[in-house]
């Protein structure tokens, strides 16, 4: 075994296996891979096998297609085959949300050129002549999906990642791993090996392996089951193979294998398979039957599917697949440490193994991922992700996995997680919760106890009307939203201010009291993160990024830190919290709570004051995401109730009512204001959108050269607003946009602006296509919408509300 190599990758199944076989291919042939036992003895041997392009996720679904690209030519560049089938595969539905939810993937599968069709009963029949389609009211059919065989795919890629010079250790265990300088030293039972990577694909494993360089990692194998038939004659007399069909509001799959059926299922009750741990000597072993819990599922093939009631099982396969607290996988960068991967946590591995294996490799060989991947990424996670909240998260997961997807629905599991202090508030307020980061945020606030539930739908729910309520009240009035769940980072130090400047396209503020918005860019030019960055002090900055991306953020900075300790980071998201006043009468009620002049002449927009609010001392930003006149409000987090009893006092007189999550979001869509991981992510450039004057091209900064290539080479894409004939389901993202049968965009993100009265979707078309009062059409559900392109923004235009 090598003492010394590039990368070294823990976990020999398909995940991992696809990993050495890309950065072989790609170059990096000094690559090891090291597996405890033989390939595939840990999840993959008991695999279904299923290959299908379907994911919730825009992205997720490229690596699909990537993986099944890769199947389909894997054996004439290795010899091996890897059992694939071309069998398409249908979804059904037998309700209307169901049918929803699958009017979203179509739309969204139009956007990637995926051949997906719509299918009635009456067709699904005629695919699946074995079928029963009774209650169904249609589905979507996939042509190009198929499956194939677990390990023989493996082998393919290890014999693959051979012929191109990487290498397989087996029967290696790992035993530890340490940071020694700049490298990684792997531990195993064979020796050491020295690198500069380490991939964490190690499974059922993962857990113990992270582990031995201080990461917690939410993932849990469960049992899961699937049912070999016995051999049926009308399946081996037929000439083509049946489709693969997932019937979700019956949580199975039947596909064909060879002569005979599987049923697979995701029961309602998930049992987990040693949780604390799965011990170090397990591989390949079947688990006990137990035929009791999934006898539900069975009784639904059996309906589905009426020839499973005349055959016998031939072979019942139960074995542990990973579950994570949402069902995705943890990739990428692992928080904090440097050159450390994750990809582990798959439940769904032979889908995506042989794309994210090229994707992964990519990543690590080019420092910045091809796609964007937060979806899948494990710094979607903090801290609060741990043992017990995954343990309590999974139960609720596993028997929902094939449950309809809604974009506005919050499940109680593991909830409460982390609360702002004035949370008891928030509750007598009427709020309706939502889970952000692990923060609980009012979505909105109602008194109708029919109504303190948002109900789940692809269309406009019943938190509408509140929405709009609270919308009309902050343009009239005054409103306070709680943004606590904000990330805060402090940088400080005598090379901060050179730091900032190279970390961001904009130049960082120079006089204190000042605001910045600062894009950080990747190495290409395209969107890292959204950041508004105030001058605090000398050589002293606060940093503020969406709650969501904190892990993500903050370890941008800290793998780009200078080794000469002349830049500190701390984070504060934990110690301030953060309140949002809005409206026309903020001022008013800032004047009536604050100690100090806050007049617009003594307090413009854009600078940032320290404040005493009543007796608290708080740091003021005249700023805000909602496009009103108002004040970010941060403060020491302990003294957070005291801080909302002066507010709320004072505002009393001024009809002062808190407003949620979902009106913000309305307000900023009609403002044209940019979301991280929507209209910002690393497809996109600033160039592109209507925040590139943050670009200071007199300066340095991270992807500059690749921003000035776009600049010079004609910027491709414009994002433009649009205002949808939207009926009863606005655009929420990923909508493909079309001018007459030709797509021209998709949309990024989209809702209902109640200032304006219009549906909104922000999206990116090519320039021609960009001016106000270009006619086009946007597909929401699989339906056509008329739209419009409109001048962004449609609300205040001109800021006056804002700089009042």
């Amino acid at each position: 075994m090598k003492s010394q190599a590039r990368v070294v990758i823990i976990g020999g199944g398909a995940i991992g296996t696809s990993i050495l076989y890309h950065l072989a291919k790609y170059g990096w042939n000094d690559a090891v891979l090291l597996e405890k036992h033989e390939l595939t003895s840990g999840s993959t041997w008991m695999a279904a096998g299923n290959c299908s392009y379907y994911h919730p996720s825009y992205y997720a679904t490229q690596v699909n297609m990537k993986s099944i690209e890769l199947y389909q030519q894997l054996e004439s560049e290795t010899g091996q085959s890897t059992g694939w089938h071309t069998t398409g595969s249908i979804r059904t539905a037998d309700n209307p949300d169901r049918m929803d939810e699958l009017g979203y993937y179509y739309s969204m599968n139009r956007c990637l050129g995926l051949d997906v069709r719509w299918v009635t009963p009456e067709e699904i029949a005629e695919l699946h002549p074995l079928m029963n389609v009774e209650g169904l009211s249609g589905g979507l059919y996939w042509p190009d999906d198929g499956d194939v065989d677990p390990s023989m795919v493996t082998q393919a890629m290890a014999i693959g990642a051979r012929k191109y010079g990487g290498e397989i250790n087996t029967h290696t265990r790992v035993t530890g791993i340490q940071r020694r300088g700049a490298d990684w030293v792997v531990h195993t039972d064979k020796g050491d090996i020295v690198c500069q990577w380490v991939v964490n694909a190690a499974g059922l494993w993962a857990p113990q392996v992270g582990a031995m360089v201080g990461l917690e990692i939410p993932s849990i194998a469960i049992r899961h089951t699937h049912i070999l038939f016995e051999a049926m004659d009308v399946v081996k007399n037929r000439e083509k193979m049946l489709p693969l069909v997932r019937d979700p509001d019956r949580s199975i799959y039947i596909r064909q294998e060879m002569d005979s059926l599987i049923l697979g299922m995701y029961e309602k009750v998930g049992q987990q398979w040693y949780p604390e741990g799965v011990p170090w000597d397990y591989a390949q072993e079947e688990l006990p039957e137990d035929i009791d819990n999934i006898m539900e599922n069975i009784e639904h093939g059996v309906f589905r599917f009426p020839l499973l009631e005349q055959s016998g099982f031939k072979h019942v396969t139960v074995g542990p697949i990973t579950y994570t607290p949402n069902g995705d996988p943890l990739v990428g960068p692992a928080y904090p440490l440097r050159n450390f991967f994750l990809a582990c946590g798959y439940s769904f591995g032979i889908t995506q193994a042989g794309g994210i294996g090229h994707y992964i490799a990519g990543w690590i060989m080019e420092g910045e991922p091809e796609i964007d991947l937060w979806h899948l990424d494990g710094r979607r996670y903090g801290a609060w992700a741990n043992w017990a909240y995954n343990r309590e998260k999974i139960a609720d997961t596993y028997p929902r996995l094939y449950s309809i997807f809604f974009p506005n629905e919050w499940r109680d599991a593991a909830r409460p997680n982390r609360t702002s202090p004035i949370y008891e508030q928030q509750k007598a307020a009427g709020a309706v919760f939502g889970d952000y980061y692990g923060w609980e945020c009012p979505n909105y606030f109602t008194d109708n106890d029919q109504d303190r539930y948002e109900k789940p739908s692809w269309r406009r729910s019943n938190a509408f009307k509140h929405v709009a309520v609270e919308c009309r009240h902050v343009s009239e009035h005054v409103g306070l939203l709680d943004l606590t769940r904000f990330a805060k980072t402090r940088i400080c130090g005598p090379g901060a201010e050179a730091w900032l400047n190279r970390m961001t396209c904009q130049r960082v503020p120079t006089e204190e009291g000042r605001i910045a918005l600062c894009p950080m860019l990747d190495h290409n030019g395209a969107f890292k993160s959204d950041m508004t960055v105030t001058k605090v002090g000398q050589n002293d900055y606060l940093c503020i990024t969406a709650s969501v991306g904190k892990r993500h953020d903050q370890h941008w900075m800290l793998l780009n830190l200078p080794d000469d300790g002349s830049v500190s980071l701390t984070d504060l998201t934990y110690t301030q919290g953060c309140f949002v006043i809005a409206g026309p009468k903020s001022r008013e009620l800032l004047a009536a709570a604050a100690h100090g002049d806050v007049s617009n002449e003594a307090f413009a927009f854009g600078t940032s004051r320290e404040l005493y609010v009543g007796r608290v001392k708080c740091r003021v930003n005249r700023m805000n995401y909602v496009g009103e006149l108002g004040y970010e409000i941060f403060h020491p987090i302990e003294e957070q109730i005291t801080l909302y009893q002066t507010l709320a006092a004072a505002g009393e007189p001024l009809q002062l009512r808190m407003f949620g999550m979902h009106a913000m979001e309305s307000m900023r869509l009609e403002k044209g204001y940019l979301a991280w991981k929507a209209e910002m992510n690393v497809h996109h450039t600033p160039l592109e959108t209507n925040i590139a004057w943050t670009v200071k091209w007199d300066k340095d900064f991270i992807g500059r050269a690749a921003l000035e290539k776009v600049r010079d080479a004609g910027v491709p894409r414009k994002l433009v607003a649009l205002a949808v004939e939207a009926e009863d389901s606005d655009p929420w993202g990923y909508n493909p946009i079309f001018q007459g049968d030709r797509q021209v965009g998709m949309t990024s993100s989209g809702g209902y602006g109640h200032r304006v009265q219009k549906s909104i979707a922000l999206g990116y078309v090519s320039q021609e296509l960009a001016d106000p009062g270009t006619r086009l059409e946007v597909e929401i559900l699989g339906k056509m919408r008329p739209a419009e392109v409109v001048a962004m923004p449609l609300y205040d235009p001109k800021n006056e509300r804002m700089k009042s």
